[in-house]
């Protein structure tokens, strides 16, 4: 040990216990706008204004029209733990505001200057400013009734502090982000932010939570579905409830940005809950893609303790598994009402025409009706792809047709897009397919016939042809479909094999295999063994080793055997209360998606009539024809009207 002074224990003074408070309450001025914005909200207000200077470094402007704070206050609105929201520990498990800890003002104070301006109705505006901690006198001031909060130089005096800080551009999408959040769970309250003299988002006060939807989602917000709960659901054990709005599988972002997660209330990071959104999609959204979604939960006050985080951003659930379950089995239910719905019908288009839709009505029926075809644009429009984007490009440079054209390739039709609509397969998708590729295809017909039921919205298709050896012609009620035949037989496939393949059975290892395991893996196994037996895996420990002496017949003469039991054993180690229920869906969907990818009929395969026919019968029986096991389409959708719109027939 080194030969160290010792130092005496001392109590700190004031200003250095807020500075280091502000280190876990203030991390960023995007958690400042945060703070100040829902003291707002709690405040009463029906309105909120948010300015920002350079990201909010050079100021930070809160402008609210609630009860405000009468002037005998003012110094103590500043003071750490100083609060209006609760007066003791037990009001602590019936939290409903969203401030409670009375850190926030005393904090930014602490590493800025702030300038606190408040008014009561039927009395006169004062102000007080706080010069990074130090306090100073209250002043008469004239502002309307409510509060306002100026923020300057945040960070200025804390040099080190400031260093880490982002750039202002980051920080002025993470506010916008913020005011969002907030914006969603209070439909009543009217938020407009203000970034270097230029308004990025306006959301006036709503009666409905539609409108609210429609200002911070646009057009998209009337695709939305609201969540609905099945009768099972609504009579299962726990009071908490959810609802809310989710997009169809044909509405997805690249990100998970647009998933806000609303608890009580109070707005959460919605990655606790990410997990379950995805099992709720399960195979209905394409790969690497996530929907638009708004989640609000509402239960007791006493079953979800907020006081975790310093930034409230995160909350702990008292029944967390039994609440995510919930949510899971909402969404599936909700997804599964709307399953006969590939895409919206007025998206679904044969494209390339430059048709001008009227607002104010349907132009086929009105007697001055003009195809695009014969309209006079200043830009010629050609027809680019199919799908639901409506673009369109430059006519493309002409083929000098007096040239060989045998030397020519073989290319897309004039004007489509050279790129595919849908995404490309992953690495771990194409190392399946290859899987697949040795494999003898099931003739549909020799296949067990489906004992689901027909599902009535799906239209009855009558085969025309097979075009390409890889696409079924087909049609039905006035409309025409180009089914990938590949595709819908590898989800016919899934959706059967997946909840009667698998066999949890343990079988016999003639060797036991020896896994290494960690600490955590260890304590997992031997206080899970019971739950492991269900799976048909059974170990013995000898000599502080683990062996493995059965697993289930779906893993006989698989290398992944200790992957398996590795994941297993984390997935019960992290959740307890799953007790593996994630790694043990992801065995069962691997499994089903290979049998059924080998076992389907290929591209470039022809059918008989019988075989097509099958396939269109079984694929009314399915919950989710409309995509391929990885969320792709397998479908195109023709309607006759689209058709008459393109070769100009209407008129």
């Amino acid at each position: 040990m080194s030969d160290s002074t010792r130092h005496s224990i001392q109590q700190l003074d004031e200003l250095t216990i807020n500075q280091i408070a502000a280190g876990e309450v203030v991390e960023r001025p995007a958690q400042v706008v945060k703070e100040l914005v829902e003291n707002s909200i709690d405040s009463g207000c029906n309105k909120i204004r948010i300015e920002i200077v350079n990201g909010g470094f050079s100021r930070i402007s809160v402008i609210d029209d609630g009860h405000g704070i009468p002037r005998d206050e003012l110094k103590l609105a500043i003071k750490r733990h100083a609060t209006s929201k609760i007066s003791s520990s037990e009001d602590l498990r019936t939290i409903v505001t969203k401030g409670f800890r009375g850190e926030a003002l005393a904090s930014i104070a602490a590493v800025s200057k702030t300038i606190l301006s408040s008014k009561v109705r039927g009395s006169e505006g004062f102000s007080i400013t706080v010069d990074n901690g130090l306090i100073e006198n209250i002043e008469l001031i004239g502002i309307p009734p409510g509060t306002k909060v100026d923020v300057i130089n945040l960070f200025e005096k804390i040099p080190a502090r400031l260093s880490f800080q982002r750039r202002p551009s980051t920080e002025n999408a993470a506010i916008v982000d913020i005011a969002i959040s907030l914006a969603l769970s209070e439909s009543k309250v009217g938020i407009l932010v203000e970034i270097d003299d230029r308004v990025v988002l306006d959301c006036p006060p709503c009666d409905s939570m539609e409108d609210r939807l429609y200002d911070l989602f646009g057009s998209t917000s009337s695709k939305l579905i609201p969540i609905e709960s099945s009768e099972n659901d609504n009579n299962a054990p726990g009071k908490e409830n959810w609802n809310g709005w989710i997009s169809p599988p044909g509405i997805s972002r690249s990100r998970s940005d647009d998933i806000h997660v609303i608890v009580n209330g109070r707005p959460v990071n919605s990655g606790p809950f990410l997990q379950s959104i995805r099992r709720g999609y399960h195979t209905r959204l394409m790969v690497g893609r996530h929907p638009i979604g708004v989640f609000s939960l509402n239960l007791p006050t006493e079953e979800v303790d907020v006081n975790v985080h310093p930034t409230k951003r995160e909350v702990r659930l008292q029944h967390s598994w039994r609440v995510l379950e919930r949510l899971e089995r909402c969404i599936k239910y909700t997804l599964s009402k709307i399953s006969t719905q590939p895409e919206f019908k007025d998206l679904t288009i044969l494209e390339g025409i430059n048709i001008v839709e009227n607002d104010g009505g349907d132009k086929e029926d009105s007697e001055e009706f003009i195809p695009s075809w014969a309209q006079v644009n200043k830009k010629e429009k050609i027809q680019t792809h199919f799908s639901s984007i409506r673009t369109s490009v430059d006519r493309v440079t002409p083929i000098n047709y007096n040239s060989d054209l045998n030397n020519f390739e073989q290319q897309t039709l004039p004007g489509l897009d050279s790129n595919p609509i849908s995404q490309s397969l992953s690495s771990e998708e194409r190392k399946l397919h290859r899987f697949s590729l040795g494999g003898e295809s099931v003739s549909p017909v020799d296949e067990p016939r489906s004992e689901a039921a027909i599902i009535p919205d799906l239209p009855k298709m009558n085969v025309l042809s097979q075009f390409s050896d890889s696409y079924i012609l087909a049609e039905g009620d006035g409309e025409l479909f180009i089914v990938d035949q590949h595709a819908l037989h590898e989800r016919i496939r899934y959706e059967r094999l997946r909840s009667s393949m698998v066999n949890w059975s343990p079988q016999e290892l003639i060797n036991p295999v020896h896994i290494s395991l960690g600490a955590r893996e260890i304590s997992a196994a031997r206080s899970n063994s019971e739950r492991l037996l269900d799976l048909g895996i059974r170990f013995t420990e000898s000599e502080g080793k683990i062996f493995v002496e059965s697993v289930p017949d779906v893993l006989i003469g698989d290398s992944g055997i200790v992957d398996f039991i590795h994941d297993l054993l984390i997935d019960i180690s992290s959740h307890p209360e799953s007790r593996g229920i994630d790694t043990v869906e992801k065995l069962r969907d691997k499994v089903a998606f290979m049998k059924s990818c080998r076992g389907s009929v290929k591209a470039n395969q022809e059918l008989n009539l019988a075989e097509m026919r099958r396939l269109l019968l079984d694929m009314r029986t399915v919950p989710n024809p409309w995509a391929c096991v990885h969320g792709r389409p397998t479908i195109l959708k023709l309607s006759q009207n689209h058709l008459d719109k393109h070769f100009g027939r209407h008129g």
